[in-house]
């Protein structure tokens, strides 16, 4: 299952082709997409100080719940430490994975999802070969299933979106796997989430924009 950006098939245009009047408004454009892929790499490291859109948070922390997970966690990529980083989690877990937890990109089913760009839903996880028991051991615990989806922003795809049930001990009944609308939900607020980043990221944009036209 793959959570899809449309691809732009228009021919590359060069600024030798257009009218002069118009080259000033393509170099800006270039100069804005190069600053807002600088900016979410830089978000996703963790190096600012506050998020371009915390509350969008909001519509992740909804989804998990009405997914009935045990843990969600939206990891994003930093390309300089080659890692995914947690940077939003949801569950008993929420302070390891904030704090101590962070998945290489060399291994797991997370990374597989981000380098694939497929979203994945799976109710038998320890029988996948690309899974990696790291994060389990970190947390005591046992993922038996998880749904895993790329998050996309700023043009391209920047991190995943999971949610994943443990397995119970015999005293707690538990949700036993995920369902096809399960995974609707968390696709949905996964898009939603990246449509509120490359929105406020745009509207950062158009401010340094304005500053480069003037």
């Amino acid at each position: 299952m793959k959570n899809e950006i449309s691809e732009d098939s228009s021919p590359i245009i060069s600024a030798a082709i257009l009218p002069e009047s118009v080259k000033p408004l393509f170099r800006v454009g270039l100069v804005l997409d190069a600053w807002m892929d600088a900016q979410a790499a830089s978000i996703c490291r963790g190096e600012w100080s506050g998020w371009p859109c915390a509350e969008g948070f909001d519509l992740l922390r909804d989804a998990v719940i009405a997914a009935d997970a045990d843990q969600g966690v939206l990891w994003l990529v930093d390309d300089l430490k080659l890692e995914l980083r947690p940077c939003f989690s949801i569950g008993s877990h929420s302070d390891i994975f904030l704090k101590e937890i962070r998945q290489p990109l060399s291994s797991g089913l997370i990374s597989m999802v981000f380098f694939t760009e497929d979203s994945i839903c799976e109710a038998e996880v320890g029988r996948r070969g690309e899974y990696c028991p790291d994060v389990d051991s970190r947390l005591g615990a046992k993922t038996k299933a998880m749904i895993a989806i790329p998050v996309f922003f700023a043009q391209r795809c920047r991190g995943v979106f999971s949610a994943v049930l443990f397995e119970a001990s015999s005293q707690i009944t538990q949700k036993e796997t995920f369902l096809h609308s399960d995974f609707e939900t968390l696709s949905q607020a996964a898009l939603l989430w990246s449509e509120l980043m490359d929105s406020q990221l745009a509207g950062f944009g158009m401010q340094v924009g304005s500053t480069i036209v003037s």
